[in-house]
């Protein structure tokens, strides 16, 4: 796999879509969170929610949802908004379940299982349908990542930040297994969110009641 996806703002790429649109604020009626959301060209939405009053450069939860057409076969998002060395979510269908596989790429080949950032798929607002599939889930070490030698990158929950997304037709090798191989993207692409729009209170408590 060659998920090649640069840094934000780098219009020289080739054979991406660049996508700077501006995110908006949504709070949907299976979680009552408050969420920043995007929808892509291809009509995948990918959402953010964060826990209000973080303290600066302290690392906190974050939930996401991705809404997806059921003939894709896998979509990626990118926490830093680049394909190498920040964490990525891998998420596909397995039947009436679907899978979120933690990932990094450290080059441009099929990113390895990254156990530094965790995943809990939450059962309300994930489900497969005829037409689409949706996770909602939340991630415990996607708003910090790296070390003191080779540097700490941040999410910023109070600001727009670079996010970055691929996607494929492809079915994944093996959907019952979260560390599944799989083929190349049919697309990549990045934007900016503004994470301040999925601002929640009482963000543990809320995220509990919808495991």
């Amino acid at each position: 796999m060659r998920w090649i996806l640069g840094a934000v703002g780098a219009a020289s790429l080739v054979g991406t879509t660049l996508a700077q649109a501006e995110s908006h604020k949504v709070t949907d009626a299976a979680t009552g969170l408050n969420w920043a959301s995007y929808t892509n060209e291809k009509g995948i939405t990918f959402r953010v929610a964060v826990p209000e009053g973080v303290a600066d450069r302290a690392a906190f939860d974050t939930a996401f949802q991705i809404i997806a057409p059921v003939n894709l076969g896998w979509v990626g998002l990118a926490w830093g908004g680049s394909m190498t060395y920040n964490p990525l979510a891998i998420v596909w269908p397995n039947k009436q379940d679907v899978v979120v596989s933690s990932r990094m790429a450290y080059g441009y080949y099929v990113p390895p299982v990254y156990d530094q950032s965790t995943y809990t798929v939450l059962k309300k607002g994930t489900t497969v349908n005829a037409t689409h599939w949706q996770v909602t889930a939340k991630c415990t070490g996607c708003s910090q990542w790296g070390d003191d030698d080779t540097g700490i990158t941040r999410v910023d929950p109070k600001t727009e930040n670079p996010f970055a997304f691929a996607y494929s037709a492809v079915p994944v090798d093996d959907a019952a297994k979260n560390d599944s191989s799989f083929s190349i993207h049919d697309m990549v692409g990045h934007w900016i969110h503004d994470l301040s729009q999925g601002t929640n209170a009482n963000f543990a408590a809320s995220l509990a009641k919808l495991a």
